[in-house]
């Protein structure tokens, strides 16, 4: 009897396309407030690790998300979250969190924005910050 259904070839192709649309989420992030570049990218890091060497390849050399991949490594190697990178988060999450507030005075998007910068709060609180050497010589 022949086997018409492959699970290693399913799975490959829904961690792709996983990869996919977290790589598209992440990239739009870089340039919407309050959308979370880093996450997504390391989402998109690992299932495409999952599903093809040549697509995690790719992802890792797109310039555009040159920095956001260097922080999803820090935090996978370390466990730890830059200071700036912390700071520019928090900002982005609250002043999306106002804007959506003041401009839209829609009650369920102000909602969602605020549960979404209050979990960005939360998680960067939960996550040690980066601990550089300090030189002796200043």
């Amino acid at each position: 009897m022949k086997k018409i259904f492959n699970g290693r070839l399913v799975s490959r192709i829904l961690y792709g396309a996983l990869g996919i649309f977290c790589t598209l989420l992440g990239i739009i992030g870089v340039w919407v407030p309050g959308l979370p570049t880093t996450v997504f990218i390391l989402i998109a890091l690992w299932a495409l690790s999952q599903s093809s060497e040549r697509m995690h390849a790719w992802l890792l050399k797109l310039p555009v998300l040159k920095v956001a991949i260097k922080e999803a490594n820090r935090f996978q190697e370390e466990g730890t979250v830059d200071r700036r990178v912390k700071l520019v988060s928090q900002t982005c999450s609250w002043i999306s969190f106002v804007g959506v507030a003041l401009l839209t005075q829609n009650l369920i998007a102000s909602v969602a924005v605020f549960l979404l910068a209050t979990s960005c709060s939360v998680f960067m609180w939960w996550v040690p910050t980066t601990q550089y050497a300090v030189s002796k010589f200043k």
